[in-house]
């Protein structure tokens, strides 16, 4: 494993790497013989699928004395976070040093007092947790670490906002985003193929609609979504309702719900009204809450503080879905019960509830999932959907029926002839494609004409 670097360093290194790379004579590259013909891949991962690490200064104020790392003053693993699962009294301290501030005076995110906070291994595939499978099969086909294979990883607590608000955080990830992406290009100038998985959709989407289109052309080949929730999801609410308890044992609800509330990104989780429109989400004995009425939700399960913050620096974000208007593949799962509707008793939206199922991926409700096919009506934008029956949210990279269709997703990409001029002829009358596999033998049908994928 490689030493833990700061962000700039490691980005500075896998600049020099390609460059060094590049000023090779192409016969002495590593890799298999087919690999200098690979566009290179950067993968996005999403909610919790990459490494954290943190570090107590000396302003921490531990919760308990056996809070570890709170007096060495060393980076160590924040997330995941084994301490805390084997031992419960390490739960207290995993949950104040997870938790986020909202600085309502400066309108951002940031760390608790005393911790300081950093994404390791960006740009390296190692930085993932849950991808393996799919990195193994990229390097079979002759993808290498660092040098056509690229991930960036984010600290995955925060999100960005729109313009007129600060996010430090966010757009620090943007930079090197951005900067990764055009670093890839360096590989013989082909433009990137960008993989990118639930929360890291949504990131994508806004990193991409934050460039030129100018920009977007002549770096991105192609962006494969898996999972896209561009809508968010029902169960985002119940989140912030009931808390996040991580898997832990012992979790209190107070220490639940701050690890909830207290993240930037779980209000990028909330059912937009654009997507979900007045659908019933939350039910009590006197109250219905749809995602029109998100602010008097908010309130009624007590985070009155998490208005602000939806409605000034998350709700603007996704007033509208407009096309990338980049090659775009949405994978997506489907036919598996998925909570819609969450319905309280007598408690009201502080106990258990009752809960509606309808269709999606286990976790992203299909109207959701389905939110990008309006894309396909847009004038030039290239649009595909791939449909994976019985594929939960989190199985993308756990079966092989759905790592290899995603591969296959990869590989066509990098064969299409999706360049700037190419992308206007093949979309210039709006034509669509849709694909549904099936189980493991996948009958594909295509519609006539073409094509139509935080943060220390």
């Amino acid at each position: 494993m490689l030493p833990p670097r700061a962000r700039p360093m490691v980005l500075a290194r896998a600049l020099l790497v390609v460059v060094a790379l590049l000023a090779q004579p192409l016969g002495s590259r590593s890799g298999d013989a087919g690999a200098g013909d690979l566009h290179p891949v950067v993968l996005v991962p999403g909610y919790g699928s990459n490494q954290l690490e943190a570090m107590m200064t000396a302003a921490y104020e531990p919760p308990a004395p056996a809070c570890a790392g709170a007096a060495d003053q060393r980076w160590f693993p924040l997330w995941p976070n084994h301490a805390a699962m084997r031992d419960a009294s390490q739960v207290p301290c995993f949950a104040d040093q997870m938790s986020l501030v909202y600085d309502a005076g400066a309108d951002d995110y940031r760390d608790a007092d005393g911790v300081a906070t950093r994404t390791p291994f960006f740009g390296s595939a190692r930085a993932l947790i849950g991808w393996d499978r799919l990195v193994q099969r990229l390097e079979g086909m002759g993808y290498r670490d660092g040098e056509t294979l690229y991930a960036a990883p984010y600290d995955f607590r925060y999100a960005v906002a729109p313009p007129g608000h600060p996010s430090a955080v966010g757009d620090r990830y943007f930079r090197d985003l951005g900067r990764l992406i055009q670093a890839s290009r360096l590989n013989q100038g082909r433009p990137a193929i960008v993989v990118a998985h639930s929360f890291g959709c949504a990131l994508t989407y806004q990193l991409l609609l934050s460039r030129p289109l100018a920009w977007r052309r002549r770096y991105v080949k192609r962006v494969v979504l898996l999972g896209p929730a561009l809508g968010g999801f029902a169960a985002g609410m119940y989140a912030l309702s009931a808390g996040m308890d991580y898997g832990l044992p012992n979790v209190t609800r107070p220490t639940m719900l701050r690890l909830a509330r207290s993240q930037q990104s779980a209000l990028w989780r909330l059912p937009t009204p654009l997507v979900f429109g007045d659908r019933p989400l939350a039910v009590t004995r006197t109250a219905t809450y749809s995602a029109r009425n998100m602010s008097g939700f908010l309130e009624a399960i007590g985070f009155a503080e998490g208005v602000r913050p939806y409605l000034t620096r998350v709700l603007p974000m996704w007033e509208a879905l407009p096309a990338p208007m980049v090659p775009v593949t949405s994978v997506i799962g489907f036919g598996v019960r998925t909570p819609e509707t969450y319905v309280f008793g007598t408690d009201g939206l502080e106990g258990e509830a009752e809960v509606l199922y309808g269709d999606g991926d286990g976790d992203i409700n299909m109207v959701s999932l389905a939110a990008v096919e309006r894309w396909s009506e847009v004038e030039g934008q290239v649009f595909k959907v791939v449909r994976l029956p019985g594929v939960h949210h989190d199985g993308f990279f756990s079966t092989d029926f759905a790592v290899e269709s995603i591969i296959a997703e990869i590989s066509e990409a990098g064969e299409s002839l999706e360049h700037i001029g190419a992308i206007q002829i093949l979309c210039s009358s709006s034509v669509k494609s849709q694909v549904t596999l099936g189980m493991p033998d996948a009958v594909r049908s295509r519609s006539d004409g073409g094509w139509t994928s935080l943060l220390s």
